[in-house]
């Protein structure tokens, strides 16, 4: 069986959530949990417009949420230079378990 871990940005508002950002972490579970427990934010839901970063299994190309947080636009500025932080490091320097 085929596991990917992701992570999608999204904007959520009144007329509903939409998606427009989304990071393949590769396939490793544990180096995956790390970099979504790196980010910055709060896991308490938050009413009218917030950006969320939801943390996806991938399970046969069918998504399952693991976690979820919501973060400012400060935090959010964080989070994509720690996520791009992580996945150059694991694609240049330990030999690539990242999808394209």
């Amino acid at each position: 069986m085929e596991t990917r871990f992701t992570i999608n940005i999204s904007l959520q508002g009144p007329g509903g959530k939409i998606t427009y950002g989304k990071f393949s972490l590769g396939r490793d579970k544990k180096e995956a949990n790390e970099i979504f427990s790196s980010l910055k934010g709060n896991a308490e839901n938050v009413s009218g417009c917030s950006l969320k970063i939801e943390f996806l299994e991938e399970i046969m190309g069918l998504p399952v949420p693991i976690g979820r947080i919501n973060c400012c636009l400060d935090e959010l500025k964080e989070n994509i230079a720690i996520i791009s932080k992580e996945i150059f490091r694991i694609a240049h320097l330990e030999n690539g378990n990242i999808d394209y």
